[in-house]
């Protein structure tokens, strides 16, 4: 079998249309800028069918960081998944115990988010915004935020990133130019005294 070369990270929230495609699409744009190449995000719902559309104040909110997420569909929880997946991070308990309960290959790598980066278990709750007003969504996608940057940060600690630096384009250096010497001289200076004799066998005639 195998080994993979890549690691995996897998945001699951309840029907995968709202803070897990949050977390995905703000943590990918985290790894995109810094050069991280060795880890893949993924996302899916533990009570969802597939194909849901991402509802549009999500989409609105990822699109004023620069993040199109228009193309996201959701997807199911599987054990397959659970299996594939190094680590996987849920908004609220239920999230937690789904996973643990469809496999028990979710134990110790399943966590709260906000907990596992080292928040406060009681505040480690984050709220489903899905029916409410922008100003909810806009809260609750601040918490996402300030998490998945943690959340780099302790990876990043813990030697689980491949950063790689982009190459800086070096410049060619410009060859001087040589110049031409006509017996010792420079070109010009021997043009000028060529033209200099020119006059005086002239002059002479």
């Amino acid at each position: 079998m195998a080994k993979r070369t890549k690691k995996s990270i897998l945001f699951i929230c309840t029907g995968n249309t709202c803070r897990s495609p949050m977390a995905a699409g703000y943590f990918k744009k985290l790894l995109d800028e810094r050069g991280v190449k060795n880890w893949e995000v993924k996302t899916a719902g533990v009570m969802t069918v597939a194909g849901l559309l991402p509802t549009p104040e999500t989409v609105l909110l990822l699109d004023e960081i620069g993040v199109d997420i228009r193309k996201h569909r959701s997807v199911p929880l599987t054990p397959e998944m659970i299996r594939k997946t190094d680590l996987i991070l849920g908004f609220t308990p239920f999230h937690v115990q789904s996973a643990i309960r469809m496999s028990e290959e979710a134990r110790g790598k399943t966590f709260l988010l906000k907990e596992y980066v080292g928040g406060d278990p009681r505040r480690a709750r984050i709220q489903d915004p899905m029916g409410c007003t922008l100003e909810v969504y806009r809260k609750v996608f601040n918490e996402i935020m300030k998490a998945c940057e943690k959340l780099y940060e302790k990876e990043k600690m813990s030697g689980n990133f491949v950063i790689r630096k982009p190459r800086k384009k070096t410049k060619a250096k410009e060859k001087p130019k040589k110049k031409v010497k006509v017996k010792g001289k420079p070109k010009a200076t021997a043009k000028r005294a060529l033209v200099k004799k020119s006059r005086t066998r002239k002059t002479k005639r």
